[in-house]
């Protein structure tokens, strides 16, 4: 998959990416008005202008694309839950069918995340739900590399009310120590590649016997894509309680949809 591209094209970028990627923060949080709605749909230009926009080494493409996103009136909730997923999608999938080379797709993967860090910056559990409102822990298995699935469910945690403590690849000493000094109403693991699927099941047996068994766990991500609602057996098999690509579906599953939950304690 363009193994031999890879190290031109990342010499070829040099120190350009941590620069670009602020660039792209920079220029897409400021879309963040209050007169900019969601719509309900993606629009397919505007997809393939953002996915050009990270994949380049020329920052120009952004410039020209906070200009497109604000005629389209595209808000900050619908970029960051329709149109960076999409693209992240799109990245991955190209990367697989060989169409896009690892320091294209790790690039523009870099610059989704930096926009979505821009978007997020105003976004607090207590923006949209009660100060004692419910609390999820968002896990990501050691090793996994690939946090933009877990920021993607943060933020739209957060909007919805929910406070969130994110954890990447923790110790399980840190999770045991977590577990002692504070309570969740959930349990969500991301998991972005198959292969950490296993790791993923011994991660979901710690919280459990940490919890007591009391918190219910969700498992989704990149990994899970097609194998959601259709393979119920996987859920099992990591012993979540739900298995699942759809965040919504997670949420009323663990009971975050269900009701006013009490928090033991905000995360």
């Amino acid at each position: 998959m363009h193994d031999g591209q890879h190290r031109a094209m990342t010499d070829r970028a040099g120190a350009a990416p941590s620069a670009l990627t602020h660039f792209a923060a920079e220029v897409v949080s400021r879309l963040v008005t209050r007169d900019v709605a969601a719509p309900p749909v993606l629009r397919e230009a505007l997809v393939l202008q953002l996915m050009a926009a990270v994949r380049s080494f020329d920052p120009r493409p952004l410039a020209l694309l906070k200009a497109e996103l604000r005629r389209a009136r595209i808000g900050p909730a619908a970029l960051a839950d329709l149109y960076i997923p999409e693209v992240a999608q799109r990245l991955g999938q190209g990367w697989h069918e060989d169409s896009a080379s690892f320091a294209e797709v790790s690039i523009g993967a870099a610059r989704l995340q930096a926009i979505l860090r821009g978007l997020a910056e105003g976004w607090t559990a207590d923006d949209g739900g009660a100060r004692d409102g419910p609390t999820a822990l968002v896990l990501m298995p050691p090793g996994e590399q690939h946090t933009l699935g877990a920021m993607l469910a943060t933020s739209r945690l957060r909007r919805a009310g929910v406070s969130v403590c994110l954890r990447i690849g923790p110790e399980v000493s840190e999770l045991r120590a977590l577990f002692a000094r504070r309570g969740f109403d959930a349990v969500l693991l991301s998991v972005a590649t198959t292969d950490k699927l296993e790791v993923c099941g011994k991660l979901v047996k710690t919280v459990k016997d940490f919890s007591g068994n009391r918190v219910p766990v969700a498992v989704g991500g990149a990994a899970l894509v097609g194998n959601g609602e259709a393979s119920p057996w996987l859920g099992a098999d990591l012993g979540a309680d739900i298995v699942t690509s759809d965040l919504d579906v997670a949420l009323q599953v663990c009971g975050l949809t269900a009701g006013p939950i009490r928090a033991r304690q905000r995360a």
